[in-house]
């Protein structure tokens, strides 16, 4: 397997999936970008384009928390020297620990020094701590170093666990733990145009990263941005049961928005949870929970 080299030089590196670069990713980073400087040496994030669950298990749909495009790009603004995407082969993952460290990040990547997240493994053999690289790193001229866990709320904060506070609605903890508001990008195609009907037209998400955590159905503040323009907006993703839907949807009613915007991109960052979707009497009834939850919007969503 042949990969690229890159520039010379003598690197200290950490290895990830770094799914949203999140406050817990920050932080090993910057610890990285630290431990570069002391040594004299440049920093490097080895990371993976393609999840490796979907190498090694062909049926297997990962919910990200960013798109590898935009992973990429935050990774880049974190001011480490170099972002190295790494792809995940089953050659890759056949390697035990000691190979991948001797034959890739030291002959092939010049990495002097690892850092090692504290829940990071590499290798086939799993079952490997930070104190067995460690050790191997002893042997073949690496250091290796443990990293600190960043806690939110006492807990490490993770890319499952902030999957988990998407799954159950809780945006605001997930925003938190990201660093930046939760966000999901698409095109607007046609929908069915009830919401028009009651007065609060909406933008309907089209195709969106098919990979991408969707948070739990309900109603959101959010800031919808298109073309270039940023406004409040009330989202709402769910099968609208109230008109007996049977497809899931994402659309988004853009306050004092009133442009047509059909198949222009449409990029929604999470604010707040609102409220649960459900079905109500009549059309009527749902449209004065609407104007209930638009008030709420604009008294909580501030344009920055």
């Amino acid at each position: 397997m042949t990969i690229p080299v890159p520039d010379t030089g003598r690197y200290a590196a950490t290895i990830g999936f770094f799914d949203g670069v999140h406050l817990g990713h920050v932080h090993l980073l910057e610890s990285l970008k630290s431990i570069a400087s002391e040594r004299g040496l440049k920093s490097m994030a080895i990371t993976f384009p393609e999840h490796p669950r979907q190498i090694l298990q062909s049926d297997y749909r990962p919910r990200l928390l960013s798109t590898p495009q935009d992973k990429m790009q935050m990774l880049e603004h974190t001011g480490i020297d170099y972002c190295f995407p790494l792809h995940f082969t089953t050659d890759l993952a056949a390697l035990d620990a000691r190979t991948f460290m001797t034959d890739f990040l030291q002959n092939k990547l010049g990495v002097r020094t690892l850092l090692v997240g504290h829940d990071h493994h590499f290798g086939h053999d799993t079952s490997l701590t930070v104190q067995d690289y460690r050790r191997i790193g002893d042997e073949i001229g690496m250091e290796v170093i443990p990293a600190d866990a960043y806690l939110y709320e006492g807990t490490p904060v993770s890319s499952s666990r902030i999957r988990r506070e998407l799954v159950a609605g809780n945006v605001k903890a997930a925003n938190d733990m990201l660093g930046y508001r939760y966000t999901i990008s698409g095109t607007v195609i046609h929908g069915m145009q009830n919401g028009r009907k009651m007065g609060f037209p909406t933008a309907n998400l089209g195709p969106y990263c098919e990979f991408m955590q969707i948070p739990a159905d309900g109603v959101y503040s959010a800031l919808a941005t298109v073309d270039g323009e940023v406004w409040p907006a009330m989202l709402n993703i769910g099968f609208r049961p109230t008109f007996e839907g049977k497809a899931r949807t994402i659309e988004a009613h853009l306050l004092g928005f009133e442009r047509d915007i059909y198949f222009h991109e449409l990029k929604l960052e999470f604010v707040d949870f609102l409220r649960p979707e459900h079905r109500f009497s009549s059309p009527q009834e749902l449209a004065a929970q609407l104007e209930a939850d638009r008030n709420q919007v604009r008294q909580t969503v501030k344009l920055q």
